[in-house]
């Protein structure tokens, strides 16, 4: 492993750290669709919790916000 391989594995570690570490953008998560109200399915290990049942919900949510 060369120089320009090691700093390629360190810049992917760097970037999967800092992805995992930011913050989520937008409203929280609540366990009910924010648009329908439906229950959402709970959170899988290392994912954010969903806010919307599908695009669709999630689309027509952000059209009324704006």
């Amino acid at each position: 492993m060369d120089i320009s391989d090691k700093a390629t594995e360190r810049e992917e570690q760097d970037r999967a750290i800092a992805l995992a570490n930011r913050r989520p953008t937008g409203p929280s998560a609540t366990g009910l669709c924010l648009f329908c109200d439906e229950p959402l399915p709970a959170a899988a290990d290392g994912q954010p919790a969903p806010r919307w049942c599908n695009c669709d919900c999630r689309n027509d949510w952000e059209r009324a916000q704006s």
